[in-house]
């Protein structure tokens, strides 16, 4: 499921996206139904809206594993916290939102009453900077652990893995490491390690 908070478009707009802060309003305060919300919800909520803060669009996985990965709380307290978010409306569920399809190896289709079509598939275009045979097999083990990628999913990626790129991150390592641990996700690698792959492309 991919999840995005409400209105995130209106208050968290800057002219950079993908900030390493976000804007928290006082408002908050006086939202009487966030005041009724159970405290496992108040306190999951922000590092919600940091994670919707890594993508352009504000969207990210919300999957309870993925969430429980990410900000290292247990799978049970994570979806006790989430569904009174979901319900009260502070995140929606982009998911089902009407999205293009990036590429062709992913075609949509939708079913009117007993028929069935299948849409005409628009070609992604794999940014120059990714290895193409990285992405193919990062896209293969996706697959292969019963977690394919959607249209949606794939533009997430994309910008997740750009902004790394302009940290000075090797993509191509950090896919080869997703894929080599099963990770359905990708990660930057620690600070000692960025810092050894910069030295040797020095050297």
């Amino acid at each position: 499921m991919i999840l995005k908070p409400k209105n995130w478009d209106k208050f968290q707009h800057y002219r950079d996206r993908c900030p390493p802060w976000i804007k928290l309003h006082r408002d908050i305060l006086n939202d009487r139904i966030f005041a009724s919300l159970p405290i496992a919800s108040k306190a999951l909520a922000p590092l919600l809206w940091l994670l919707a803060s890594e993508s352009k669009d504000g969207e990210f996985d919300a999957a309870s594993n993925e969430l429980a990965f990410r900000l290292h709380i247990a799978i049970k307290d994570i979806e006790a916290g989430l569904k009174p978010l979901i319900d009260n409306g502070f995140f929606i569920d982009a998911s089902t939102m009407l999205a293009p399809c990036y590429q062709p190896a992913i075609p949509e289709r939708e079913r009117e009453g007993e028929r069935e079509t299948e849409e005409k598939p628009v070609a992604l275009e794999i940014p120059n900077w990714i290895d193409v045979n990285d992405w193919k097999d990062f896209l293969a083990m996706r697959k292969a652990i019963r977690k394919p990628m959607t249209p949606r999913a794939i533009k997430m990626m994309f910008s997740k893995l750009e902004q790394m790129k302009k940290k000075g991150i090797d993509v191509s390592q950090v896919l080869q490491r997703s894929i080599l641990n099963n990770w359905s996700d990708v990660y930057e690698p620690k600070v000692q390690a960025v810092q050894t792959t910069m030295e040797r492309r020095a050297i």
